[in-house]
């Protein structure tokens, strides 16, 4: 394994750190959005209580991505951001409008709380963003990128509906994780089942969606998709069995083992594609070998990481232990 294999690894460890921890975030912004009923403003209290002050630190994992690729793969930085600005543009929007409405919504909607406008603006974005990134992360797979035409990746059928499969995995995500929450406190026991049919529901939408997406993966992917069935569909049991089992864990109110299984299911669908694409970083325009840093830069990197992960790790662990405590909902 070469030095730049090692820093891309590390990568897909931060995107999947980002994936299992910020997603949630983004799926709650969902639920926040569909939600109804007679529980509406209960639920969103619970989401809003759930993600807390955790949100801003769980886009350190997106920054430190974007400052991998920047150091680490500088070609495939100057592709991705010249010919993918109209997804990232999007999830970038949906990121800062997403971060303020939740500000002005917990600190200055008053009264009004998880029901005024600012936490519609909350919900829209937490569902755009998702969206947005799955878009992107399709047209690396499939190389329909451009500069010369920007808008070519949200012309894709492909490059749609994974943005639904994304927006689909952080919600299931989230009602996985919120069904725990809602259990610790007895004002809020009464959400459990409604977030558990939420999360039944987020499965089911995820593996409709999964079987529209084989058809289009093989016409419209065909480089990723070939090499996806020859590595990894033993990622894929696992993601099945991961979803399956969070499944029957909720049934059984065994809630930390179905956060794990539920981890399990977005991860290795998400390693899965990454062993799929790899050595492309983008799909026939750029490679790993081709895009690699001189291994002086890469080396650097990687002792930046290992001395930031000393610094940021253990205050992460104490910030999540602190405040991943919901608040009782009135």
């Amino acid at each position: 394994m070469t030095s730049a294999d090692l820093l891309l690894v590390v990568m897909v460890i931060g995107l999947t750190a980002y994936a299992l921890l910020g997603g949630a975030d983004f799926g709650g912004g969902v639920w926040d959005l569909l939600a109804r009923g007679r529980d509406a403003r209960a639920q969103r209290k619970l989401i809003s209580n759930a993600i807390g002050p955790v949100w801003e630190a769980n886009h350190v994992w997106l920054v430190f991505i974007v400052v991998a690729l920047f150091s680490g793969f500088p070609p495939a930085y100057g592709v991705v951001g010249s010919s993918l600005e109209v997804p990232l543009s999007a999830a970038l929007v949906g990121i800062v409008l997403r971060g303020a409405a939740y500000v002005y919504r917990a600190y200055g909607a008053g009264a009004a709380g998880p029901d005024h406008w600012w936490g519609h603006v909350f919900a829209v974005s937490s569902t755009i963003t998702p969206f947005a990134l799955g878009v992107a992360g399709a047209a690396l797979a499939t190389g329909d990128m451009s500069p010369d035409d920007p808008f070519a990746p949200v012309r894709s059928s492909f490059g749609l509906v994974c943005g639904l499969f994304a927006v689909a995995a952080t919600a299931f995500l989230a009602a996985v994780y919120l069904c725990k929450d809602a259990a610790a406190s007895p004002a809020t026991e009464h959400l459990v089942a409604d977030f558990r049919r939420r999360a039944v529901g987020g499965a089911v939408v995820c593996g409709i969606l999964a079987l529209i997406l084989l058809p289009l993966f093989w016409d419209q992917a065909p480089v990723v998709a070939h090499r996806f069935a020859d590595r990894s569909l033993l990622l894929v049991v696992l993601s099945a069995i991961g979803g399956i089992g969070s499944l029957v864990a909720l049934a059984r109110n065994q809630f930390v083992a179905a956060r794990l299984a539920a981890g399990l299911a977005v991860a290795a669908m998400l390693w899965g594609w990454a062993i799929a694409q790899y050595p492309d970083l983008i799909v026939g325009q750029v490679t790993v070998d081709d895009a690699a840093a001189p291994s002086t830069n890469i080396h650097a990197m990687l002792y930046a990481v290992v001395g930031g992960l000393v610094i940021v790790l253990p205050p992460m662990i104490v910030l999540y232990r602190l405040f991943t405590r919901p608040e009782p909902v009135d």
